[in-house]
């Protein structure tokens, strides 16, 4: 998923950046899988024919594009920062399936590590293959980290990888690969994403602008300054989002920290004394900004579309809109107390800690993409940011400690029980199934048939958040894996 509507962004402000043929030779051709089985069950919903479907898909790749080394990777289990955000994504498609009246004979969760329908496809493929490289979903690790795992030893060839998400765009970035082809499939036509030209055009605009004379700094100080616009891991910051110009807007805001304080990124480490500067200008504006967009969001009235899904938020206004609204100049109260459960005027500790969580996910999800320590375990814990200002006190008068290795992926068989709804529990063993029915154990509240939904400055039924309890992540590791095999 990654930066919602960066794509279209940066389509729309570089020209050169999508190119309409690939280079003649193709060294090296990665799918990331995961959409393309997503793909093709949405046509076909027969576990058997679609598994063939999906290795007729792969051989299709091979002959077409004649690549010398052909990739496939299927997610594996993730970083709980991305099971986090899984889990919420399953609970938005339940809620969306219901109110639009969607009926599915096939379970889309199926397509998750661990599940039977994964282990009969890895093995049909594992079966079949001779000449490819596979990573199926037994094997921990997103799909496009995996991808980028394996190439990084392979020299500096022409790449192509089947697969345009937003995160998948920052990782091609920050890769110091040169020659990768980014490839989009839709219905109608192939898109590809030229990386070196997007590298170009990138350091054109922002080397006038940006004291930076390393490239990879410069390159990584984008993407590390991207964050704050959103990811899988943390949301965007309240007042800049890409479809308002956020992003432009972010560009000038870093130019003015840059200038006093240097490089956002220089040799693998984020420099806090320019992140405090970013943060201490986006608040500035706060206010004002916050105020225009509750008044916006309240007048907001939807358009007649067809499914309920669709302007959602629009439709179902979140009740602190109205309360911020009313009292605007106590917008930040009404913001803590609905959407934090915290209390500003005597809980200052809860709100730094959300700060420190904040600003951690920023060098978090640098970490990630760059391969370094990680803590596997690390997780934002809201679906909202806290306030600029708030980030920026923080900053302040806080060290900001670095990212140290810490934990590990779990086991598929967790990562089942922390995102799948009671609606799925079929797709689990059978001796998981208690977990989720039994009282007694401890967990049944944890997979609930009714939330709520938050949907404050959202449009979509896809950008809002479900509303659900809190995992205990230490006390789910407790299962004995043993007992549920």
């Amino acid at each position: 998923m990654g930066i919602p509507y960066y794509f279209y962004y940066l389509t729309k402000k570089y020209n050169n950046i999508i190119v309409s043929n690939l280079p003649k030779i193709i060294n090296i051709y990665a799918v990331d899988f995961n959409g393309i089985i997503h793909n093709e069950a949405s046509k076909e919903q027969n576990e058997e024919i679609l598994i063939r479907n999906l290795w007729d898909k792969i051989n299709y790749y091979n002959s077409h594009y004649k690549p010398d080394k052909l990739i496939i990777c299927i997610d594996g289990v993730a970083p709980l920062a991305k099971i986090i955000q899984q889990r919420k994504r399953r609970y938005l498609t339940i809620h969306k399936n219901t109110i639009d009246k969607i009926i599915s004979n096939w379970d889309t969760n199926a397509i998750s590590p661990g599940t039977n329908f994964m282990n009969k496809l890895s093995s049909y493929i594992q079966t079949n293959n001779k000449e490819y490289i596979f990573s199926d979903s037994n094997e921990a690790g997103e799909g496009e980290h995996k991808i980028f795992k394996i190439i990084n030893d392979m020299g500096d060839n022409n790449i192509v990888i089947n697969g345009l998400d937003a995160d998948l765009i920052i990782l091609s970035l920050m890769s110091g690969k040169n020659n990768i082809y980014l490839m989009r499939e839709n219905k109608h036509e192939l898109t590809y994403i030229n990386i070196n030209n997007l590298k170009r055009a990138i350091i054109s605009e922002l080397r006038p602008k940006w004291a930076i004379e390393n490239d990879i700094d410069l390159i990584e100080s984008y993407c590390v300054m991207c964050s704050i616009l959103g990811n899988d891991f943390i949301p965007h910051i309240l007042n800049l989002n890409i479809k308002s110009g956020g992003l432009d807007t972010l560009i000038s805001i870093t130019e003015k920290a840059i200038k006093t304080h240097g490089s956002l990124v220089e040799s693998n480490k984020i420099n806090q004394l320019t992140l405090t500067d970013i943060f201490n200008s986006i608040s500035e504006n706060e206010d004002n900004d916050i105020i225009a967009l509750i008044a916006k969001d309240v007048e907001k009235r939807p358009r007649d579309f067809t499914l309920q899904s669709q302007e959602y938020a629009i439709k179902n206004k979140d009740p602190v809109l109205y309360e911020m609204y009313n009292n605007n100049k106590k917008w930040r109260y009404y913001y803590y107390k609905r959407l934090f459960d915290i209390n500003m005027n005597i809980d200052s500790l809860c709100i730094s800690l959300a700060a420190n969580n904040y600003i951690k996910g920023i060098y978090w999800t640098y970490n990630y993409y760059k391969r370094l320590e990680l803590d596997y375990e690390w997780y934002y814990p809201y679906n909202y940011p806290p306030t600029a200002k708030d980030i920026n006190n923080y900053l302040k008068v806080n060290i900001i400690e670095p990212i140290v290795n810490n934990g590990d992926f779990l086991n598929p068989k967790y990562q089942l029980l922390l995102i799948l709804p009671i609606q799925s529990m079929k797709l689990m063993d059978e001796s998981m199934h208690k977990y989720m029915t039994d009282y007694s154990l401890g967990f049944k509240h944890l997979y609930p048939t009714t939330y709520k939904i938050q949907s404050l400055f959202k449009t979509h039924l896809w950008e809002c958040f479900p509303i659900l309890p809190v995992i205990n992540i230490g006390k789910i590791t407790k299962i004995n894996i043993q007992l549920l095999i």
